[in-house]
């Protein structure tokens, strides 16, 4: 199946290991969930940490099991705890 690019907006730790933005490499039918796991991937994250990640598109928090679309942008976000 051929593949497609989308493209994450990061922050926190993930911009750190990352950069800000990055182009993520993608195939077949891919989700949300399938790009929550390869940033996982790229940033060496374990799975307790990518259950935390929340991602938005045009303001909206999405489902893990949402398509994604080639050339999409996302924002990946890390949740933040503070007092």
């Amino acid at each position: 199946m051929p593949g497609m690019t989308v493209t994450v907006r990061l922050s926190g730790v993930l911009a750190q290991r990352l950069g800000s933005r990055r182009p993520i490499e993608l195939t077949g039918a891919p989700t949300v969930e399938d790009v929550v796991a390869e940033v996982g991937r790229l940033a060496a994250l374990d799975a307790d940490a990518l259950r935390g990640l929340a991602v938005v598109a045009d303001g909206s928090f999405l489902r893990r099991d949402r398509p994604v679309a080639d050339g999409e942008e996302l924002d990946v976000l890390v949740p933040v705890a503070g007092g």
